[in-house]
Parts: C-alpha cells; sequence; structure tokens
C-alpha cells in the first residue's frame, strides 16, 4: 500500500498548492495514506526573531481544520493524517508540545534543520554545515528528540553536509542508527533531496543503516501537490534502498507514536 507521511502546504512560505490539490493528486497516484506535516510554528523567547521556512501559530488552527474537513470529505477514497514537521529545540519543546496537544494532530516527524535552538545561533541550516563539532551535536540533539517519544520518524537523516573525515562520520552515524534502533524508530529516505541532487540521501548513510538493521521510510517530502505524483522517482528511490538489501516499511508496520 502506498502511502507518504512528508507532506507540506503554503503555510510555511516555500510551498505551493491548495489543500485539496494534495489530496487529488494523492488520490491520483493512488497512495492510500496520506500525511501532511508542515513545518510547525515556534515560540521563541526573544520575539525579535522568527524563522521564514514555517508556518505562524495564527495559522496552525485552520491548517488542522481544513484537512480534518478534507479528510471527511475524501474519506471513501483515501486516509488522511494531519501533523507537524518539527525541529527538537529543548528550550521551546514543552511550550510546543502543550501547542500541538491543543490541536489534537495526529502525529510528528522530526526533520533537524538547526542545532541549539535556533532563535541563539540564528538558524545554522544543518544541510549547509558539517564539521565535526556540528555532526555530533546533531546527533546528540536528534538522540536526545527522539527519546521523548513523540516523533513517529526521522525525517532526511542524514541531512547535515559533513565533508570531513570519513571515520568520524562512520562513528557518529553510526551511534545515531544504533539509538535510534534502539528506539524502534525508522529513518526516512527523502525523495525531495533525491530530486534536487542533494547532498542527502547519502549513500555513506544508508551503508550504515543498512549495517545496524534500521528500519526505513521513503518520505516524498511534497512542497507542490504534483510532486505526488512523481511515480517514477518514488520506484528509482525504492530501488535504491533495495539494491542495499533495504526493504521500506509497509504502513501497517510504522508505530503512529502519541503526541
Amino acid at each position: 500500500m502506498l502511502y507518504n507521511l512528508h507532506t507540506h502546504t503554503y503555510r510555511c512560505n516555500h510551498a505551493d498548492g491548495e489543500d485539496r490539490e494534495y489530496i487529488e493528486c494523492a488520490i491520483k497516484s493512488g497512495i492510500k495514506v496520506l500525511g501532511i506535516s508542515d513545518h510547525c510554528p515556534q515560540f521563541f523567547p526573544n520575539t525579535d526573531y522568527y524563522s521564514h521556512f514555517r508556518m505562524k501559530p495564527e495559522q496552525a488552527k485552520e491548517y488542522v481544520e481544513s484537512f480534518r474537513t478534507l479528510a471527511k470529505e475524501y474519506e471513501k477514497d483515501i486516509k488522511i493524517l494531519v501533523g507537524f514537521e518539527t525541529e527538537y529545540y529543548p528550550a521551546t519543546y514543552d511550550k510546543i508540545l502543550e501547542f500541538f496537544r491543543e490541536l489534537q494532530i495526529d502525529y510528528l516527524i522530526m526533520g533537524q534543520h538547526a542545532i541549539g535552538n535556533e532563535h541563539r545561533e540564528k538558524q545554522y541550516f544543518t544541510g549547509k554545515r558539517g564539521g565535526e563539532d556540528y555532526l555530533k551535536k546533531y546527533v546528540d540533539q536528534v538522540i536526545e528528540g527522539l527519546k521523548k517519544g513523540t516523533f513517529t520518524y526521522l525525517a532526511h537523516p542524514d541531512l547535515v553536509d559533513f565533508q570531513g573525515d570519513k571515520n568520524f562520520y562512520q562513528k557518529e552515524m553510526t551511534r545515531l542508527c544504533k539509538e535510534i534502533k534502539e528506539l524502534d524508530i525508522p529513518l526516512e529516505y527523502n525523495m525531495l533531496g533525491n530530486f534536487y541532487g542533494r547532498n542527502y540521501p547519502n549513500l555513506a548513510f544508508w551503508k550504515i543503516a543498512k549495517e545496524v538493521g534500521n528500519s526505513v521510510v521513503i518520505g516524498f517530502d511534497a512542497h507542490t501537490p504534483s510532486f505526488l505524483n512523481n511515480l517514477e522517482l518514488y520506484k528509482l528511490c525504492k530501488e535504491n534502498l533495495e539494491k542495499l538489501g533495504i526493504t521500506p516499511m509497509k504502513f501497517e508496520d510504522i508505530k503512529i507514536r502519541k503526541v
């Protein structure tokens, strides 16, 4: 059964398309479960800082209500889950979790686009950084966040653009994969990174994931409705994993963790 739990909307300021279009494109592709997981709001302590790539808090209620309404309308054709993609920031985690629970969302995925607490570091994008100190802090923070027990999976775990010593990368990413396996949380093989030829999916990382034995999902990371129709790319990503001996998880085997 084809599914996708990584889908964005125009509210994050770098995606396009109307909510209904995402549903109809998913149905056209034969997707049976579509998870909407736009970049969540944040509540940073200093009000003069706000990251540009996420929705604002006042948009969240309408976002959830829109997809709940569409879920009922299309319930005979597709199952819709409503959630968020979010970073784990220690300084804001409790506040954002309270916010999520008030919205009664279905799930969270972690996409760690920056380390620290972002507002202090002024959004050092993980995909453009990668020294040894940064990689270690990335692994530490991701593990700390996943241990909270609220994240269904880790999106693009290989986002860090590390260009340093291969042995150091092997060591740190093996540590990450082993901890995540122990937590029984899947890793995401990201289609959008593949589409744009980014530094992820990183073959070196996925060889480690295979050796450790991690569970894996494929995430479209759709930022336009039509991206959900790119079944040739989905097939290619699945083949890439299968060449490594990795079989993507069935939806029914994924633990949708309570927020």
